[in-house]
């Protein structure tokens, strides 16, 4: 049985679910500070509002845990909520996505269309226990891949070796 050639391209189709969504989307918002931030001010005014409430300083009790469930609204909407209504009102999100990758770039092909860039596109690869997220440079927006739609160990790695190229910048040749 011939081996297949290390240089060509190969490609994983598969369908995202709401769950592989919210995930990717939890996981790109995690890397961004303005996240942490919000998330550290909803802990800290519950906290606070807590200790106040003990100490018996009900205004500044109740102001703190106002502002800590404004947080944790705002946390909810942006991880749960809107990632529910963006998946079920984008076709691409929920038909099948095929990404192909080569030494050189990423083929994406969707319903809507079909795009190709370059590794050096990408600025980071973040990895849950489920997917990988292939972060663009505009740092909110990813390409979410689940792992399972990788058929075998060998081309999860492959996938993993080529993904070390990512945020170098390409080298020009010298003609």
């Amino acid at each position: 049985m011939a081996q297949p050639d290390p240089a060509a391209p190969f490609c994983v189709t598969f369908r995202l679910t709401a769950t592989d969504y919210r995930s990717g989307v939890f996981r790109i918002s995690w890397g961004l500070w303005a996240f942490k931030v919000l998330v550290g001010a909803a802990v800290a005014g519950a906290i606070g509002g807590v200790a106040a409430a003990l100490l018996a300083y009900w205004p500044l009790a109740i102001g703190l845990l106002l502002v800590a469930l404004a947080y944790a609204a705002t946390l909810a909407w942006v991880l749960f909520i809107r990632p529910g209504q963006h998946y079920r009102r984008r076709t691409d999100l929920k038909g099948d996505q095929t990404y192909c990758f080569s030494d050189d770039d990423v083929a994406m092909s969707f319903a809507s269309g079909d795009s190709r860039v370059k590794w050096s596109y990408f600025i980071d690869l973040l990895e849950t226990n489920d997917l990988y997220v292939l972060r663009h440079p505009v740092k909110q927006f990813g390409s979410i891949i689940p792992k399972r739609a990788f058929s075998d160990p060998d081309a999860e790695a492959r996938f993993r070796q080529l993904a070390q190229q990512i945020g170098r910048k390409p080298v020009r040749s010298q003609t």
